[in-house]
């Protein structure tokens, strides 16, 4: 089997070789995919440790994948999650928020703190039917449109769910995307536009399986192989918590075939009765015109009585 030329960037070991390693390619992609203002870009970024220790010893530490803060003391955290979980939301947020809570010494003044953006790149969709894969979360007034309170911006980006012609004016954004989704490690060669852009060509150039040194190329294949067992995993969980939907859902349509089914053996008996009480009915006027019949009246003058038709009285 002929090698790949590429491997895949979402991968643990890639993504932090390509954007925890080289401050250009991680500004120019915050710069494309973070709701910067346009006089707030970032120039320049300083790698901060990824490791948020908490202050309580009893909670565990977190490792995210990429941590630094621009020119401005912005800080910005970067994470490409494989397989959403629906905690996961809760993890970014408690993530971002306890980054934003170290930036105050104590006794500082509040007004020093500098915005915390969270970065989310799902390869995974979340649990959303909503088809927009672009997701800003901020802290906002529920009732005055525009009223925020500065401090967090959690994003998340649903990969499975972009395409291309969906963000016609972010044109890096769209690269830096097409990066992510289309160099899945399956593709013999990158398409041109992505090979032309200096950027996104040195990202290529670090996810070249020729560039890989064989204890990295291990690494790599090791996280594949828990990818691929976790996927298993996290899709047999997520079938198993839908069975008890599912078992309500068909308990609910049971019930209400069962409540029609009676509804309909309600009204057949009904139907029923009535069709018992109009023959017995008939009957009885077909007795009575018998008994008219043997006094030896006229058919017209039993056909007043009983209603019978001519036919009907001579057939008796």
């Amino acid at each position: 089997m002929n090698e790949r030329k590429y491997v895949d960037p979402k991968a643990d070991l890639t993504f932090k070789k390509i954007f925890g390693e080289h401050p250009d390619l991680i500004t120019s992609l915050l710069n494309a995919l973070l709701p910067l203002p346009e006089d707030g870009k970032i120039v320049s970024v300083e790698y901060l440790t990824p490791e948020l220790v908490p202050d309580d010893p009893l909670h565990k530490d977190t490792i995210v994948d990429v941590r630094c803060k621009d020119q401005n003391d912005r800080q910005f955290i970067v994470e490409m999650q494989m397989i959403w979980s629906p905690d996961y939301n809760q993890r970014a947020l408690f993530n971002a928020a306890k980054a934003y809570s170290r930036e105050l010494p104590i006794g500082g003044d509040y007004r020093n703190l500098n915005t915390v953006y969270s970065l989310n790149l799902l390869n995974d969709n979340l649990a959303l039917d909503a088809k927009q894969w672009y997701h800003h979360y901020q802290v906002a007034h529920s009732e005055i449109k525009g009223e925020t309170i500065d401090g967090l911006q959690l994003i998340f980006v649903e990969l499975k769910k972009f395409k291309p012609q969906t963000w016609p004016e972010r044109k890096m954004a769209v690269l830096w995307l097409r990066f992510l989704t289309e160099i899945n490690g399956t593709i013999p060669d990158a398409p041109p536009e992505l090979k032309e852009n200096p950027e996104v060509r040195k990202a290529l150039e670090m996810v070249e399986a020729s560039a890989l040194t064989p204890e990295e190329r291990a690494k790599y294949d090791g996280f594949q192989d828990w990818l691929c067992r976790e996927t298993r995993r996290a899709n047999a969980e997520r079938r198993a918590e839908k069975i008890p939907e599912l078992e309500a859902k068909f308990n609910a349509a049971v019930a209400k075939l069962d409540a029609a089914n009676a509804d309909l053996n309600a009204e057949k008996a009904r139907a029923d009765a009535a069709t018992a009480e109009r023959d017995a009915a008939t009957e009885k006027l077909r007795q009575t015109a018998r008994n008219l019949k043997a006094m030896n009246l006229s058919i017209e003058q039993i056909a007043t009585a009983t209603g019978l038709t001519a036919d009907e009285i001579k057939a008796l």
